[in-house]
């Protein structure tokens, strides 16, 4: 009987000999399962950034399993596991990077964990076949090493034993924080319009664009010169295999029909290491037409997170910053607490985010990032995932901010307090005329200095991107006259004292709490007394199901000994607090809440009871009443 054979070749002095070599036996690991991982990453060279920039890098690592084996697994459990190495860290609920929910994931993949990773599934793998590949985005953080390794394993499955891979991960110091983004159009005017290459904009391993590195190069004596500066600057990417011949040509076309270099050009130098991004919230109030003068002479663009009800009140400002290249972004509609409107309801959040984006689209601008900046900054991580799945981009890191709301805050203040904290990659926060207090104007006078101070200290300006990070950018005017203010400016109930710019009026308020007492008048010493506190729907509409808060704090004289009503919640002692999330019919009430009280032996003549009620979120729905009390 012959055995099977393998050939070899072997060499001796010169000549190929083919050798015959016995065939080993079938393994029994070669008749069953057997798995192997595999892990790769990408891109080739993740990046980070030094101390103190605070831009975030991410990358993607991929985990495939494989059955080497001669059958197929048994049907058992088979399990993934991936302990991220020191200088990755799991990143989720970001868009803009492709994070999901949970940091690892893949087609029937079920995936728990973040610095551990571990997933599993249960379905068979034929002998020859892969499970669909596991992809984890991630987060590269500053202190990252030159040179990091990741581990993954898998067992299970009637696989003989378990299988383990290495991943060698290069990290390289990007050498242009905060600069071009790549694959984005080349184009050399504003994104509203002008010299467009047609050509996205490539990146180096080194994190450098061709933006990045044509840029680099200003100012220019002049435009030959400029044009020239591209010619040297695209040879060297179609060398690097980065740019195609055809692409170097229609680079040098949109350089050479530019103004850049030319007597007309009048545009700030806008390139440097240190670039920050100015980020207003709550507009377009009545100080926005001022504050896009302001960037207009500075040759700023702002990143402004615009409320959906102050859209909806003068529409084509708003629509005129986003064609002027601002970018314009959602704050919600109303501008409530999104952690007490998610523990409410979640679509509630949904709900919100929504209506501020229908108000873009009635504005009729162009809108090219789907972004929030959650009010107060506040964002769980309930609010966090539910816009994540919605596609946004939720912007709360590296953000620094200043107590601009208060009216009181002197621009001399806002000034010092950023310019203080500037750091390369840094967003600092300011209020576009804040919608529940009366300031905005030293804000309008601050920013000018602050831009100024900023560029004296090496600092240059760009935008948000869809990663949260701070990306270059160049301001070229329109040209367009600014609109003015036409429509009275919404505001909610003001938490401070003062009076709005003109025009403005207050937002109606759909709530309203009565308080009455029993008897008519108290008496030192008494006891068993009752307030009586009615919350009724004054509008036209249902509220929205979010939690409505009664809160009594007992004025001196009187001690609550209950409080109760039909469908509230109520606890505490001297201040009672009572709450329902129930739908509230247009002009009906809820059933009311009755407080026992007592009244002390030393209480005043007068007492006055004032009792507030607030919804959607905490802060949108505001009324309180007063109810003066008799003491005899």
């Amino acid at each position: 009987m012959l055995h099977s054979h393998r050939k070899a070749l072997v060499v001796v002095w010169g000549m190929a000999l083919a050798v015959v070599v016995p065939a080993s036996p079938a393994s029994s690991a070669t008749v069953g399962a057997e798995l192997t991982v595999s892990a790769t990453h990408g891109p080739d060279t993740f990046l980070r950034v030094d101390a103190p920039n605070t831009t975030v890098y991410g990358g993607k690592l991929t985990l495939t399993v494989a059955n080497r084996g001669g059958g197929p697994t048994d049907g058992s459990t088979v399990t993934v596991t991936d302990t991220l190495p020191a200088g990755l860290a799991a990143l989720v609920n970001n868009p803009g990077f492709g994070a999901g929910p949970v940091a690892a994931s893949g087609a029937g993949w079920t995936c728990t964990g973040a610095a551990t990773l571990s997933c599993t599934r249960g379905d068979v793998l034929a002998a020859g076949a892969a499970y669909p590949p596991i992809t984890i985005t991630v987060r590269v953080t500053n202190n990252a090493a030159a040179l990091l390794t990741n581990s993954a394993s898998v067992a299970g499955g009637g696989s003989v034993a378990p299988s383990s891979s290495l991943d060698r991960i290069p990290v390289g110091t990007d050498a242009c924080p905060n600069g071009w983004a790549a694959a984005k159009e080349v184009v050399f005017s504003p994104p509203s319009g002008g010299i467009r290459s047609g050509v996205s904009n490539p990146e180096r391993a080194d994190g450098c664009t061709l933006l990045d590195a044509i840029w680099a190069g200003e100012p220019f004596a002049n435009h030959g010169a400029f044009v020239a500066h591209v010619d040297t600057v695209t040879d060297r990417f179609v060398a690097a295999g980065l740019l195609t011949p055809a692409e170097k040509g229609k680079v040098r076309s949109a350089a050479a029909r530019s103004q850049v270099g030319t007597a007309s050009d009048h545009q700030v130098d806008n390139s440097c290491q240190n670039r920050v991004a100015i980020k207003l919230d709550d507009g377009p109030s009545g100080y926005r037409p001022q504050t896009l003068r302001l960037f207009r002479d500075k040759q700023v663009h702002a990143t402004m997170f615009d409320l959906g009800v102050r859209i909806d009140d003068n529409p084509a400002v708003a629509a005129f910053a986003a064609r002027e290249g601002h970018v314009v972004l959602n704050h919600t509609y109303w501008h409530p607490h999104l952690d007490a409107l998610f523990d409410a309801n979640p679509r509630l959040v949904e709900d919100e985010v929504r209506a501020a984006d229908a108000a873009m689209r009635r504005a009729g601008s162009r809108f090219t990032l789907r972004g929030v900046r959650p009010p107060f900054g506040e964002a769980n991580t309930g609010v966090t995932r539910t816009l994540a799945s919605l596609g946004y981009t939720v912007y709360t890191s590296s953000m620094i901010s200043s107590i601009d709301y208060e009216p009181t805050t002197t621009p001399d203040y806002i000034v010092n307090d950023i310019v203080g904290r500037l750091r390369p990659g840094v967003i600092f926060t300011l209020h576009d005329g804040p919608i529940d207090t009366t300031a905005g104007a030293n804000v309008l006078a601050a920013l000018g200095p602050i831009i100024d101070q900023a560029r004296a200290l090496g600092y240059c300006f760009g935008v948000l991107d869809d990663k949260g990070n701070v990306t270059a950018d160049r301001y070229v005017s329109s040209g367009k006259a600014i609109p003015q203010i036409t429509r009275p400016v919404s505001y909610l109930p003001l938490v401070s004292e003062g009076t709005p710019p003109a025009p403005w009026h207050p937002t109606p308020q759909p709530l309203e709490i009565s308080a009455s007492h029993r008897p008519d008048a108290f008496a030192p010493g008494q006891v068993g007394n009752t307030l009586t506190l009615t919350v009724r729907n004054v509008s036209a509409a249902p509220t929205d199901g979010s939690t409505i808060t009664v809160t009594d704090q007992l004025p001196t004289g009187l001690v609550a000994t209950s409080a109760s009503g039909a469908g509230w919640t109520c606890t505490g002692t001297a201040t009672r607090t009572c709450t329902r999330a129930d739908v509230l019919p247009a002009h009906a009430s809820y059933p009311p809440i009755t407080v026992t009280v007592d009244v002390t032996a030393t209480a005043p003549a007068a007492i006055t009871n004032s009792p507030t009620v607030t919804g959607h979120g905490g802060n949108v729905w505001v009324d309180t009443t007063s109810d003066v009390i008799d003491v005899g």
